[in-house]
């Protein structure tokens, strides 16, 4: 977690909610507030949203938690786990090879699961790697980001139990030096006991079962057996470190199955700064084992994280439809700009040719008036050269126009003083 970040870690196995405010800094982190156990009243769905809003919000409020992140421990019952092997291919087409598995290997559709997975350190054979591949819900993630969204906490993360108790187990051992190889956790939850098997601090094995309290030890050592009964790689009289609620087994070595042997070893050390505050306000020491759920699920860092792997699945769907769309466009703009082009240029011909046939009339009609033009321009040529000398010859060109017959040519004209001399043809001579 990262330094002087407080987060709270929420537990709801075995119907009872355990809240867990952690913050991290300069040394390893701590709760930083009481933690909180609470019994459901209730296991009806509108109920338990009531209930856990109520507490959730009472409990942010008081020790000033509002806004902070929120990390939940999964429980054991709302877990699928198993190991499949696969051959080694890169991690980006893992996911999606997993998910064809999904359906094969649990009885829910891969639309309705969260799921995430890690490579067990040695490989089943000699080819393949053994993944341990575990799911959860979506509705029952979503529910839980919708109840912490209601009181003012994000949740951030979805720790299953087996990982929570893991990192919990890692935090008390720190500083112990090697991890040990196998390990086993019975743990009492509600009116049901709770299994986790570990190698090398991976969980390979988390179940749940509901029994009497009396009968708790033995259903805890059954659920170990069957942990225990295909678990690779493991010698039969390699003992397993069994850490268990007080007075279940006593101490020493015991048998499971009559092979399994186990060693019963100290419980969970206290947390760092573990209050003393309990249900309702009273004083009582609660053991580190009824926090460990909630506080693994706040300090995990390498668990597995099904709210994570449902975000970067959102994220990776929301990428593809991105880069599809982006694609689309692209093309589309590639296509629409010569396109576009191409029309604009044929409304414009068809707009200039429009233009063109409304001005041909107005081109006729400047065409005729340019003829008239040069018309009266050749009178007045000729009325200026008129004008420059004496005027009798117009006068007498006047009178003999008048007076010729039709079809006369004149082709000379002489004036001298009152004399005048014309040359022509005429096709009568006695009429001129």
């Amino acid at each position: 977690m990262n330094p002087f970040q407080t987060v709270v870690g929420i537990d709801p196995s075995g119907n009872r909610l355990v809240l867990a405010a952690v913050r991290g800094g300069f040394g390893p982190p701590a709760l930083c507030a009481p933690p909180l156990v609470y019994e459901f009243r209730s296991e009806k769905e509108q109920q338990l949203l009531s209930e856990t809003e109520e507490v959730l919000g009472d409990f942010a409020a008081r020790h000033g938690l509002a806004g902070s992140v929120a990390r939940l421990c999964i429980p054991a019952d709302r877990i699928y786990s198993a190991r499949v092997s696969f051959p080694p291919i890169r991690e980006k087409d893992l996911r999606p090879a997993l998910e064809l598995e999904l359906e094969r290997l649990f009885p829910f559709p891969s639309s309705r699961l969260r799921f995430g997975w890690k490579r067990l350190a040695e490989p089943s054979n000699g080819k393949n790697v053994t993944l341990i591949v575990t799911a959860a819900p979506s509705d029952y993630i979503e529910w839980w980001e919708d109840a912490a969204s209601r009181t003012g906490l994000r949740l951030a993360g979805a720790i299953p139990a087996g990982w929570a108790l893991a990192s919990s187990l890692s935090f008390a051992r720190r500083g112990q030096g090697e991890v040990r190889e196998w390990t086993a956790i019975l743990r009492e939850v509600g009116e049901a006991v709770e299994c986790s098997v570990l190698s090398l601090g991976v969980p390979v094995f988390s179940a749940y079962r509901r029994c009497a309290a009396n009968a708790m030890p033995a259903e805890g050592l059954s659920l170990l057996e069957e942990g225990l009964i295909d678990v690779p790689s493991r010698g039969d009289d390699e003992p397993v470190d069994l850490l268990t609620p007080p007075g279940w087994f006593g101490d020493g070595v015991g048998d499971a199955a009559g092979k399994n042997t186990y060693r019963v070893v100290e419980d969970f050390a206290p947390f760092p700064v573990i209050p003393t505050t309990g249900q309702g306000g009273a004083e009582e020491n609660i053991p580190a084992r009824v926090v460990a759920g909630a506080f693994g699920a706040a300090v995990a860092e390498k668990a597995i994280d099904l709210a994570a792997a449902g975000k970067e699945e959102a994220v990776s769907r929301l990428a593809r439809v991105s880069a599809w769309t982006l694609a689309t466009a692209a093309v589309l703009l590639a296509l629409a700009w010569p396109a576009t082009l191409y029309w604009k240029t044929k409304a414009e011909i068809s707009r200039l040719d429009a233009e063109i046939a409304a001005l041909r009339p107005v081109v006729t009609d400047v065409e005729k008036a340019f003829g008239d033009l040069n018309d009266v321009e050749e009178k007045i040529s000729l009325l200026r050269e008129a004008a420059a000398g004496r005027g009798e010859p117009f006068f007498i060109l006047k009178e003999l126009t008048d007076r010729l017959p039709d079809g006369t040519w004149l082709t000379g004209l002489r004036v001298e003083d009152r004399k005048v001399e014309m040359d022509g043809l005429s096709p009568s001579a006695n009429e001129i």
